[in-house]
């Protein structure tokens, strides 16, 4: 698939994939369609953005993306290692929920506030 495509397919911008790419986190093939440079993107690219965009929502940043990718498909991390990175993970969610939690009830308290 060409990138317009492959934008669609993961609801992504082709500036957010090119910028992936620039940063080594999905490759696309040449193929040369007479005068144009065209970038191929397989069924692997599009699970990888979609992978990647909901690493972002767990919390990961891109450089903890790339780096745990690449050692992922090269399996070098040990069970004990995935454990461990996704329950620090877990934690960290945890504790922005609690915060969020916070935040939703000094808004209710002031449009109470605002109400009454």
């Amino acid at each position: 698939m060409l990138i317009g495509e492959l934008a669609n397919r993961t609801e992504c911008s082709r500036d957010t994939i090119r910028f992936y790419e620039k940063l080594g986190l999905v490759a696309g093939k040449e193929c040369r369609g007479g005068t144009n440079n065209y970038r191929h993107y397989d069924e692997q690219m599009a699970e990888r953005v979609l992978l990647i965009k909901k690493a972002k929502l767990l919390g990961f940043t891109l450089t903890e993306i790339k780096d745990l990718m690449v050692a992922w498909e090269a399996n070098t991390l040990s069970p004990q290692k995935k454990i461990r990175i996704f329950q620090d993970k877990i934690a960290i969610a945890d504790r922005r929920i609690a915060e969020l939690k916070q935040v939703k009830r000094y808004l209710q308290q002031k449009l109470k506030g605002l109400t009454a």
